[in-house]
């Protein structure tokens, strides 16, 4: 019986090794803001007013955006500079797009899609 239990642990022992040693991987790649599920939500929202041609909704929309990372900042900062940094300036850069003087459909779309994207992973740059 005792051999029976050693040779089924060592069977496993390899693959019990490989989900102990995958947690930190996992860890070290989640996001260290948390749930920014609202943010996204507005970001998506602006993308599809922009895709539809409705550029001032889509100015409005980013507006709300802009007002509520700011309001978050003091709490969301302090978590992760570095994630926190790299939102903000792709979120600068959606919210420039928007106020140009002419703004792009295009460049909108782009900056939006790109903030989106950051959104989903900040730490990759």
């Amino acid at each position: 019986m005792k051999k029976t239990f050693i040779i089924i642990s060592l069977a496993f022992a390899p693959t019990l090794a490989s989900l102990v040693s995958a947690t930190p991987v996992v860890a070290a790649t989640s996001q260290a803001l948390g749930d920014l599920s609202r943010f996204k939500t507005i970001a998506n929202d602006t993308l599809t007013l922009v895709e539809s041609g409705d550029m001032v909704a889509a100015q409005k929309r980013i507006t709300d955006f802009e007002t509520e990372w700011d309001a978050a900042q003091s709490r969301l900062y302090p978590l992760n500079h570095e994630e926190w940094g790299a939102i903000d300036t792709a979120a600068d850069g959606a919210i420039s797009s928007l106020r140009a003087k002419k703004p792009s459909p295009d460049n909108a779309k782009l900056a939006l899609k790109t903030l989106i994207k950051v959104m989903q992973n900040p730490s990759m740059k």
